[in-house]
C-alpha cells in the first residue's frame, strides 16, 4: 500500500515524480518501487507518459492529482496530441490516464534523431531546483523534440546518460543522480532562441477540446500571401517551401529538419507531427495563437479541402519520393524489428501492411520505390523467425533480472504461443549463440 507521495513540481515529468518517490520512500531497488506502482512484473516506467499502473497506485494518485490533469500537465501528451483530430485527442487523453495503451497506437511517435536519444537538462535549472526544492528533477519542456535550449536561461540543454525511450527504462533514474555540474554554454543565435520560445509557447498553450480544425487548413491559410501558394489557392509550391525551409533551419543548426516528404504529409492532412508543424509555421511567420486556437470559418476549411485535387491528379516524382522516404522508413522498420520503438521493448515482425500504414502509402506504391522496397525486403522474415527473436529477447530479459524463470514466463513475455515453440528452434542459432539457443531449447522441452 502506497502511504506517501512527494509533491509534484511544476512541469515535472510523471517519470521524474516516480523517481523521487522511489528515492524518498527508501526502496532498496527500482524493482521494489515498480512492484508498488505497476500492474505486473514486466511493466516498465514510461519516460514520456504514465505507464500501466496497478489499481492501488491509480487510486492513491487520483486522490492527489486528477489523472486527466496529470496527463495534460506532466506528460508529453501536449506534444503528440496537439494537432491530431478532436476525437483522437479526447481518446488519447482518457486512455493515457485510465487505460494501459501503447502511445504508438494513439498518435504518431517518430524515431528519435541526434540530440534526442537521452533525457536532457539545463545546468542552471539544476542549480535553481536544488536551491528552491532541495533537489532537481526532469523537466518536461526540456524533452520537447528539437528543443535545443532552456528558454528561461537561454543556455543549451545537456544530454544526460538516461535513455529517453521508455522501453529501456528498467530502473528509476532520478535527475538528482544523473545531472552534474556541466559547463554552461549560452545560445547566441537569436533565431534559435526565438524558435525555442515558439516551441514552448505552442507546447504550453491550452489544449482545445471544442474545435476540430484540421492543421492542414491552418497551415494552408498561413501560406496565403506567400510565394508558396498561388493567388488562386489551387497550387502549393511544396518543393520550394521545403528547400527554403531546409536552408533556414540548417543555418540555425537544428538537429532534425523536416523533409519534403514530411511537409507534404502535413500539408495534405495525413500527418500532424508537432515538430514539422512548428517548423513550417515558424518559418512562415505564423503567430502561436493561429496554431493553437485557430478561428477559421467552415468556408475557409472547405477551401483548403477543395485544393486537395492536386493530391490525386498531379504526377508523382517517384525518384524524389523514394529518396525522401527511404531514411524515414529505415528508422521506422528498424525500430519495429529490434523493439526500440515498442513501449515494452519487444521486437516485432515487419510486415508490408505495417510499412504501408506507418508510411501512409497507398495501393502498390512500394513497387515504384526501389530503395524503400529494398529496405522492406531486408527486414522481411517468416513468422517462426520473428517468434525466435521474441523468444530470445524474452529469455535475455528474464535472465537479466537474476531470478529463476520457466518456459511459461518466456511465453507470457514474448507473446509466442506454446504450439509454435518447436517451429522456432531452427532459427534460434541464427540470432544468438549456440549455448543460449541450447538453454532456451532445454527450457522449452
Amino acid at each position: 500500500m502506497i502511504s506517501y507521495f512527494p509533491a509534484i513540481y511544476p512541469d515535472e515529468l510523471v517519470y521524474s515524480w516516480f523517481c523521487r518517490y522511489y528515492v524518498h520512500s527508501g526502496f532498496f531497488s527500482s524493482k521494489s518501487a515498480m512492484q508498488e506502482l505497476y500492474f505486473k512484473r514486466s511493466d516498465n516506467p514510461s519516460k514520456e507518459f504514465i505507464g500501466n499502473l496497478n489499481p492501488g497506485a491509480v487510486e492513491q494518485i487520483a486522490k492527489m492529482y486528477p489523472l486527466d490533469k496529470l496527463v495534460l500537465e506532466h506528460t508529453m501528451y501536449p506534444q503528440y496530441a496537439r494537432f491530431i483530430s478532436l476525437e483522437q485527442k479526447k481518446t488519447a487523453l482518457y486512455r493515457l490516464g485510465h487505460d494501459n495503451c501503447d502511445a504508438h497506437h494513439l498518435f504518431c511517435v517518430l524515431p528519435r534523431s541526434e540530440g534526442e536519444h537521452y533525457l536532457r537538462f539545463c545546468p542552471l535549472c539544476v542549480n535553481e531546483d536544488r536551491e528552491t526544492c532541495g533537489e532537481t528533477y526532469w523537466h518536461r519542456k526540456h524533452q520537447i523534440r528539437n528543443m535545443g535550449i532552456c528558454t528561461k536561461h537561454r543556455c543549451r540543454l545537456v544530454e544526460s546518460s538516461v535513455p529517453a525511450k521508455s522501453e529501456q527504462g528498467f530502473v528509476f533514474c532520478p535527475a538528482e543522480h544523473y545531472t552534474g555540474c556541466d559547463k554552461v554554454v549560452f545560445e547566441e543565435d537569436p533565431q534559435m532562441i526565438q524558435f525555442a520560445n515558439y516551441l514552448e509557447s505552442v507546447f504550453d498553450a491550452p489544449m482545445d477540446f471544442e474545435n476540430d480544425t484540421p492543421i492542414s487548413s491552418v497551415l494552408y491559410h498561413g501560406m496565403c500571401q506567400t510565394k508558396y501558394l498561388k493567388p488562386s489557392g489551387r497550387s502549393r509550391y511544396t518543393k520550394m517551401l521545403a528547400d527554403d525551409l531546409n536552408v533556414f533551419y540548417r543555418e540555425m543548426g537544428l538537429y532534425n529538419i523536416a523533409s519534403i516528404y514530411q511537409i507534404q504529409k502535413v500539408l495534405l492532412g495525413s500527418r500532424s507531427d508537432f515538430s514539422v508543424v512548428c517548423q513550417i509555421a515558424f518559418f512562415l511567420g505564423m503567430e502561436t495563437e493561429k496554431l493553437t486556437s485557430p478561428s477559421l470559418t467552415p468556408e475557409q476549411v472547405q477551401q483548403e479541402q477543395d485544393s486537395h485535387y492536386m493530391k490525386d491528379t498531379a504526377p508523382v516524382d517517384w525518384v524524389q519520393l523514394d529518396a525522401d522516404t527511404a531514411p524515414i522508413l529505415e528508422k521506422v522498420v528498424q525500430g519495429v524489428y529490434d523493439g526500440t520503438d515498442n513501449e515494452n521493448g519487444r521486437p516485432e515482425r515487419v510486415s508490408e501492411r505495417l510499412v504501408y500504414r506507418e508510411m501512409n502509402l497507398l495501393g502498390h506504391q512500394l513497387e515504384n520505390m526501389p530503395r524503400c522496397k529494398a529496405i522492406f525486403e531486408r527486414y522481411t522474415e517468416p513468422y517462426p523467425e520473428s517468434w525466435a527473436r521474441k523468444i530470445i529477447w524474452a529469455y535475455q530479459r528474464l535472465r537479466a533480472q537474476g531470478k529463476p524463470f520457466y518456459w511459461s514466463d518466456i511465453r507470457k513475455l514474448s507473446g509466442v504461443k506454446k504450439k509454435n515453440f518447436h517451429s522456432i528452434i531452427p532459427y534460434l542459432q541464427e540470432h544468438t549463440d549456440a549455448e543460449t539457443a541450447n538453454r532456451i531449447v532445454a527450457l522449452i522441452e
